[in-house]
């Protein structure tokens, strides 16, 4: 599923098709396919780790996921680690974000920034803590955002309500883009932290029956089983 070269890994699944800079996970999922559909113009799931560059202490796949392990450095006061992890069902391919952070500090803080920026946008709507779809613009609490990309494709990303994050949404036009601050609270030495980020591309679900069921599954899964 996932092929790493030097520092480049990349992604083959059948209905989905992307790549990863390990060195810069700030630049997020890059080269998107998805359904046959291009989707490089968009980014989807930056994640900005604290630093510009990133030096990579192990990084590996194992049979869906791709793993990798970041060394610590001055700047940062936490170690990060990154899961993306393959997901596919009926009509829909997916990417499951998995976010670790742990220090050798007695207390540090390392907020984590997830930004996915989206063009050419046909309708957009959030799903909020109350379980109520609404525009994005006037979204409060956000739970899932559900993007249409094309008359036939759909993009979910769901964040976890266990997991503490702040969502800001910007709307220009037919260009959206939305930022989550992940894992932004005081980090005990010894203690790990996860946030969990789940990112899906649907084909013809034109009722939402589909991107409900992934919400609901994603919310009710139990806590992922990590190195």
């Amino acid at each position: 599923m996932w092929h790493i070269e030097q520092s480049n890994a990349s992604l083959r699944a059948s209905n989905l098709q992307c790549e990863v800079e390990l060195t810069s996970p700030q630049n997020g999922l890059q080269n998107t396919f998805a359904y046959q559909e291009v989707l490089a113009a968009n980014q989807f799931i930056q994640l900005n780790l604290g630093l510009n560059k990133e030096t990579i202490t192990e990084a590996y796949p194992r049979g869906n996921d791709l793993i990798a392990l970041y060394s610590s450095q001055h700047q940062r006061e936490a170690t990060p680690q990154l899961y993306w992890r393959s997901l596919e069902q009926e009509n829909a391919a997916g990417i499951e974000t998995i976010i670790s952070l742990q220090t050798d500090l007695l207390a540090s803080r390392c907020p984590i920034h997830s930004v996915t920026k989206l063009n050419d946008t046909l309708a957009a709507q959030a799903l909020t803590s109350t379980q109520k779809w609404v525009d994005v613009e006037e979204a409060k609490e956000v739970r899932a955002i559900l993007v249409q990309l094309s008359p036939a494709l759909t993009y979910l990303e769901i964040v976890h309500p266990t997991d503490p994050m702040d969502t800001k949404i910007q709307r220009d036009g037919a260009s959206l883009s939305w930022e989550h601050t992940v894992l932004d609270l005081q980090l005990e030495k010894g203690v790990i932290r996860r946030a969990r980020l789940q990112s899906w591309w649907i084909q013809n679900d034109s009722e939402q029956s589909l991107a409900n069921r992934l919400v609901d599954s994603f919310i009710a899964s139990a806590p992922p089983l990590t190195t």
